[in-house]
Formats: structure tokens, sequence, C-alpha cells
């Protein structure tokens, strides 16, 4: 069987219906950019590993055969609506499930964060070239209101696509990262992963304050000191660190105990020992891996900061656990 007519090597088609017209006509730009985009999302699709992506695109593509045979028929005998308002509540719910499953985030977003994001971001050019293609044949036919919203919503619900592959590929670093710590050996980029969002707690309760995070062993892997913190604070921090590593518990668990009636009455005069809050020490499946120290502010203070910092690191093993 040949896949060849021949009936278009003088540059007309066929639309949907027999209508022969020029390859150069408007609907044959806005069916033919469908199809574009119908390719581009399929490539993104093969590249993908997600289920709800794959299978959203499934849904999409099989959609824009409607879409490209309504733009087909325009000014045909042949022409019906195929599209309707069901057809947008879908993509609506669809965007709108995607969006609660990812992080907020203000401003633009450069594309290639992963590569089925930039494959799902080259799509979306497509299907707003074919959404500027149908608003021109408006000036010629009487288009179908549903069938321009739909195709409106065909590029957030694209782009919210490739913000949650994003997501996923941001993810999976993280929880890579973790795992590869499984052998007691704390990551840099862990630790200063901790540090960035020590920071921000601290910033958000307006403390300035040193962060220390020490490996299994209570050697420093990053000190960060903000901007006016109290110098003492950074000998402090480092203290509250070596000892939740020590003692393998937050350093305010210690203060009762150190007490002359406790068990460990004595040990706040050992060297580099602390027996106030603002350390907690960090473990994976019960192995230590290292430890938070915070100093600079109140006590609650630096227990707040350091307990975010301990929040996140938590987050990061469940999701690595999984």
């Amino acid at each position: 069987m040949k896949i060849y007519t021949k009936t278009g090597d003088k540059g007309q088609t066929s639309l949907l219906g027999g209508t022969r017209t020029s390859k150069a006509d408007l609907r044959v730009w806005a069916y033919g950019t469908i199809d574009e985009f119908n390719s581009s999302i399929g490539f993104a699709k093969s590249l993908s590993k997600e289920k709800d992506v794959i299978s959203a695109i499934n849904y999409i593509q099989k959609s824009l055969f409607e879409v490209a045979a309504e733009l087909a028929s325009l000014g045909c005998e042949s022409y019906k609506e195929r599209i309707n308002n069901d057809y947008v509540v879908c993509l609506e719910n669809l965007i709108d499930k995607l969006y609660e499953s990812i992080p907020s985030f203000k401003g633009f977003i450069l594309p290639g964060g992963c590569t089925v994001s930039g494959a799902l971001d080259v799509a979306r050019t497509k299907i707003r070239c074919a959404e500027r293609y149908i608003v021109e044949l408006e000036e010629s036919y009487t288009i179908n209101q549903y069938l321009l919203k739909y195709v409106n919503r065909l590029s957030d619900a694209v782009y919210a696509l490739a913000r949650y592959e994003d997501y996923v590929n941001i993810k999976k670093a993280v929880i890579d990262r973790v795992k590869n710590n499984a052998s007691g050996r704390f990551n840099r980029e862990i630790a200063e992963i901790l540090t960035k969002h020590c920071i921000d707690k601290a910033n958000e309760i307006n403390v300035k304050v040193v962060i220390c995070i020490s490996d299994n062993s209570g050697n420093p892997i990053i000190i960060e000191r903000m901007d006016n913190a109290l110098l003492a604070s950074v000998d402090i921090a480092q203290r509250k660190a070596y000892t939740a590593i020590a003692f393998k518990t937050p350093t305010e668990k210690l203060h009762d105990e150190s007490k002359p009636d406790g068990q460990l009455y004595g040990i706040n005069n050992l060297d580099n020992v602390i027996t106030f809050g603002g350390g907690v020490p960090l473990f994976f499946h019960d192995k230590l891996l290292g430890a938070i120290g915070v100093s600079g502010g109140t006590v609650e203070e630096d227990m707040s900061v350091c307990y975010y910092g301990y929040k996140i690191f938590k987050e990061m093993i469940c999701n690595g656990a999984e």
C-alpha cells in the first residue's frame, strides 16, 4: 500500500469533507499547527516516567483529533462543533490538580529545568501559535467559543505539566542525595540546603544567628554567620552541634540532666558541651549523620530555627525512605 497520493503535488490539499484548498489556507495553518503540537507533546510524553503526566497527555492528544477535525471543516458542509464545555472543565480540573501538588511560585520560569519540562515548554509554544491562527480565523469564520477556550486552556495545562515535572525532578534529586548519604557521610549539598532553610526561618522571626551543620564526627561542614550575628555565637553554634552528636540527643534535653540531681551532673563543665537548646542531631534510619547547631537569639529563637532545619531534614528523609 502506497502512502503517497500525489494529489498535493501542486500545493492543494483536502479539507474534511473533500473540499480542495491551498496548503497556504489559514485553516490548514491552524490544524497543521495543532498537528505539530500533538507531535511535540507526544515527544514529551515519551520522555516522562510520571503516570499522571502520561495519562494527561494521552487525553490531550486524543482531544486534539477533535480540535483538528473542527478546524479542518470550517466553512464546509461537514462542519460541526466538536469541542464543548466538558472539554474545558476537564482541562481546568487537571490544571487545578497539578497546582495543588506543587509548591507555589512567583515570577518567570526559565524553561529547561529538566528534559521533560523542556520538551513540554517547546510544545506549549506550538499550541500558542495554533491559538493565534485560530483567532485570526475569526475574521473570516464563526469560531466555536468553546474551541477557543479549550485551546487557551491547553497552553495553561501544558505549562502546569512542565512545572509538575520540574518539581518531581527537583524532589527526586534531593531524595537521591539523601539516599546517597545512608552510609553515614553527610553531603555538603544537603548541608547547604538545610543552612538556607535555617536562614529563611531566622529572617522570618527577625533574628541574626550563626548556623553550624556538622558531620557525624562533630566536624563542621558549614558554618554560616548572618550579618550582625554575635561573634560569640560562632563558637556556641559549633558546640551545640558537637553536643547533639556526642550525646545523640537535642541539647535542651541535657539541661535538667546536668543539674545537681540529674544523671549527667557536671557535664556542663566539659569542653565543647552545651546544655541548653539550639542543637539537634540528624538521624537516617537510626544512623547518626550529623547535627544542626544554632546560636544568636534567645534559647527559644535558636530552637525555633534549629527545629525548622530539623523539620526540613525529616521531610527529605521521609521522602527518600519511600
